[in-house]
């Protein structure tokens, strides 16, 4: 299971850090932070609830993306590098307990450069794809989104922040009506 308050601790921590250094962090950065960390509260105590555990992950990965193109842009690859461990590792709850039903959705593993700066990006399990996979071009050019497969089954879609959005709602969507 994720922990989504160690992950928005850690990303507090790397926020400090970098406020020594004298980087300025963007407004809007901090208020997701806080809004991050209020969702992941609220995960915790109502553990498996799908729409709050998704809204927080989606929330907090977009922070840590934004901090770590700080932390690359400032003080080089491997410190960011370095951060992105330390962030997995909060994330990471050896409780073994998993939540009943799918998390299609999992932080990415390592910090994605390859995504151009300022573009949102979210890795999806491709099996998780499988009921629109048919379509799914269509579905990514139809929200403006590109794709990149990933080595671990994950596929990361990146683009617009509000159209990542739209789209995840999309696919979600025709999952409940799926069932």
């Amino acid at each position: 299971m994720n922990n989504y308050l160690e992950m928005a601790k850690a990303l507090e921590i790397l926020i400090l850090e970098l406020l020594e250094k004298g980087i300025v962090i963007p407004e809007t950065v901090i208020d997701d932070l806080k809004q991050g960390r209020s969702l992941a509260g609220i995960q915790a105590r109502q553990s498996c609830e799908g729409d709050t555990s998704f809204k927080a992950m989606s929330v907090l990965e977009n922070v840590e993306m934004n901090l770590l193109s700080l932390v690359e842009s400032a003080t080089g690859r491997d410190n960011a590098d370095k951060w992105q461990q330390r962030i997995n590792d909060a994330l990471t709850d050896d409780s073994g307990q998993e939540c009943q039903g799918v998390r299609p959705f999992a932080p990415a593993t390592r910090y994605n450069s390859g995504v151009p700066g300022g573009e949102y990006w979210i890795r999806v399990k491709e099996s998780e794809l499988s009921p629109v996979a048919q379509e799914l071009e269509e579905l990514l050019d139809g929200f403006e989104l590109k794709s990149l497969p990933q080595d671990d089954g994950f596929l990361l879609l990146y683009g617009k922040k509000e159209n990542v959005t739209s789209f995840l709602k999309d696919i979600r969507d025709r999952e409940r009506q799926r069932r």
